[in-house]
C-alpha cells in the first residue's frame, strides 16, 4: 500500500498511522529538548563530528515516519521541516544550510518526477518551501547571537578602558603624593621628629585609601561571567559528589541581568558546598529569575551570613528581591533550602 492515499487505507492502517505520528511527536520533543545547540560547537568542529550526535536521533525519528508513509503518501513531506530544524539548529549554519538545501532539492525533484496529481505535487513542493521559514529562524538566531557577542566584546572593551583610567588616576595621584610625603618625612626625621611622625601617619592613611580604591577597581574587573559561573558551579558540585541538574542557559538571560545573577549563583553555590551537606541540587535559570534548591540541612540554626547579606544588598541595588526559604528538595538529609533571586 505504499504511497496510497489515506482515504483508501483501512481503519487499522489509519490507526497505525496515527500512532506512528504520535510517537514521532514524542520523539521529536525529546530530541529537541535534549540535543546540543549549534552555539555549543567550536567553530572548527568537522562536519562529521557535528552530525555524529544527531544521526542516531534522526534514525530513530525515521522509524515512525516510515511506518506512517504508506497511509500519508506525499503528505509525509510534512515531516521534512521538522527534520531540517534538527539539522539547522544542531549544526553550524553552513552545514545545516547545505543539508537542508539537499533535502529540499531532493524533495522537489521527487515531487516533480513522480506520477501523481498536480495538487499532491504542489503540496509536496510547498512543504519543501516551508523549510525557508526554519532557515530564516536559524539565521535570525545566529545573527542575534553574533550581535550579543559583539555587545559583550564592546562592553568588555569599555570596562577595560574605564578600569585603565581608574587605575591610572588612583595610582598616579596616590603614588605621587606618597612619594612627596615620604621625601618630606625623610628630611624631617632628624630635625623635627614630631612633624615627620605626622607625615608618616598621613602616608599610612593615604596608603589605606589607595588600597581600598584599587580593591574596588579590581572587584569591577573580576565581575563574573554567567556562563563561566554556571560551568564553575557544575564542576564544584561534581567535585563534592553532589548531583546537580541545571535548567536554562546563560545565553537566554538579558545582558543587564547577568552580572547580578552570576554573583547570586556564586554565593548560592558556596553556601551549598560549605553548609548544606546536600546530595542533590537543582539550578533553574530564566530571564529575571534564578533558583537554587538543595536537599541539605535546611535553615534550622543558621542565620543569614555575611555573604547572603552582601548578596541581598547587591540584588536590591539592582531592583530585585532575594528570598532564602525552606523547604528545598525532598528526599534529602534535612528540610533543604531554596535561594531565589528575582529581578
Amino acid at each position: 500500500m505504499a504511497w496510497t492515499a489515506s482515504t483508501e487505507a483501512s481503519s487499522a492502517a489509519k490507526a497505525v498511522c496515527i500512532g506512528a505520528i504520535v510517537v514521532f511527536i514524542g520523539l521529536y520533543v525529546y530530541t529537541v529538548s535534549t540535543m546540543g545547540s549549534w552555539d555549543e560547537l567550536p567553530p572548527e568542529t568537522p562536519v562529521a563530528q557535528q552530525l555524529r550526535p544527531l544521526l542516531p536521533r534522526l534514525a530513530l525519528l525515521a522509524i515512525p515516519a516510515a511506518v506512517s508513509l504508506p497511509v500519508l503518501g506525499w503528505s509525509g513531506m510534512y515531516y521534512l521541516p521538522y527534520l531540517c530544524a534538527i539539522l539547522l539548529f544542531g549544526t553550524h549554519l553552513s552545514t545545516g544550510l547545505s543539508l537542508t538545501s539537499l533535502l529540499c532539492a531532493g524533495g522537489i525533484l521527487s515531487a516533480v518526477a513522480a506520477p501523481t496529481s498536480l495538487s499532491q505535487k504542489g503540496m509536496a513542493i510547498g512543504c519543501c518551501f516551508s523549510c525557508v521559514v526554519v532557515v530564516v529562524s536559524r539565521i535570525g538566531d545566529e545573527t542575534g547571537q553574533r550581535r550579543r557577542t559583539t555587545d559583550l566584546a564592546l562592553t568588555a572593551a569599555r570596562e577595560r578602558e574605564e578600569i585603565s583610567r581608574d587605575v591610572h588616576d588612583i595610582l598616579g595621584h596616590s603614588l605621587t603624593v606618597l612619594t612627596l610625603k615620604a621625601e618630606v618625612a625623610q628630611r624631617l626625621v632628624e630635625v623635627d621628629p614630631a612633624a615627620a611622625q605626622t607625615e608618616l601617619g598621613e602616608i599610612v592613611a593615604l596608603s589605606r585609601t589607595a588600597l581600598a580604591d584599587v580593591r574596588a577597581t579590581v572587584t569591577r574587573l573580576r565581575t563574573p561571567d554567567l556562563a563561566s559561573q554556571l560551568e564553575a558551579s557544575r564542576t564544584a558540585f561534581a567535585a563534592a559528589e553532589i548531583e546537580a541538574k541545571v535548567h536554562g542557559r546563560a545565553r537566554d538571560i538579558p545582558l543587564p541581568q547577568r552580572e547580578v545573577l552570576s554573583w547570586a549563583l556564586r554565593e548560592a553555590t558556596t553556601n551549598v558546598l560549605r553548609h548544606a551537606g546536600a546530595r542533590r541540587v537543582v539550578v533553574t535559570l530564566a530571564p529575571g529569575r534564578l533558583t537554587v534548591a538543595d536537599d541539605g540541612a535546611g535553615l534550622r540554626g543558621h542565620g543569614p551570613g555575611n555573604g547572603l547579606a552582601g548578596l541581598r544588598q547587591r540584588v536590591e541595588a539592582a531592583g530585585g528581591l532575594l528570598q532564602v526559604t525552606g523547604p528545598g528538595l525532598a528526599g534529602g538529609t534535612g528540610e533543604g533550602t531554596t535561594v531565589e533571586v528575582t529581578l
